[in-house]
C-alpha cells in the first residue's frame, strides 16, 4: 500500500481518550499523535521528515541533512545508530519503517465501540 493512504487511515481513526491527533494531514502534509500516558509520539513534516517516539526515549527518523554534534556537524546515514550527550538514541531509518511503528502502536489505542 502506498504511503499517503496508510497515513490518512492512521490518522483518521478514533483512538482512546489517552490518545490525541494535532494537525490536519489533508491540509498541510503534518500532523502528529501522542500517547498522552508514556508520551509515545509519531511526527509527520510536510511529508518528508518522519518521526516516531517510543516510551523509552528512543527515537527512529528519516534521514536529515545534518545537524551539529560536540561542535562539528554529523550527517547520518541509513541504518545508522546515533547517542545524543543526554542519552537519547536516534535511529536513522525509512518513511514506511517508521509508519509501520506507529500503525502497530496506535493500533492497540483504537477506541472500540460496542
Amino acid at each position: 500500500m502506498p504511503l499517503t493512504p496508510k497515513i490518512t487511515e492512521l490518522l483518521s481513526k478514533k483512538y482512546n481518550p489517552n490518545v490525541t491527533i494535532f494537525g490536519n494531514y489533508d491540509s498541510s502534509k503534518s500532523a502528529s499523535i501522542l500517547d498522552h500516558d508514556n508520551g509515545t509520539t509519531f511526527i509527520i513534516s510536510e511529508n518528508t521528515l518522519f518521526s516516531f517516539k517510543d516510551q523509552h526515549r528512543n527515537h527512529w527518523m528519516t534521514l536529515v541533512q545534518s545537524f551539529p554534534s560536540n561542535g562539528e556537524q554529523y550527517t547520518p546515514k541509513l541504518g545508522e545508530l546515533y547517542v545524543a550527550n543526554d542519552g537519547i538514541k536516534y535511529n536513522f531509518t525509512t518513511k514506511e519503517e517508521i509508519l509501520e511503528m506507529a500503525v502497530k502502536y496506535f493500533e492497540k489505542h483504537k477506541h472500540n465501540i460496542e
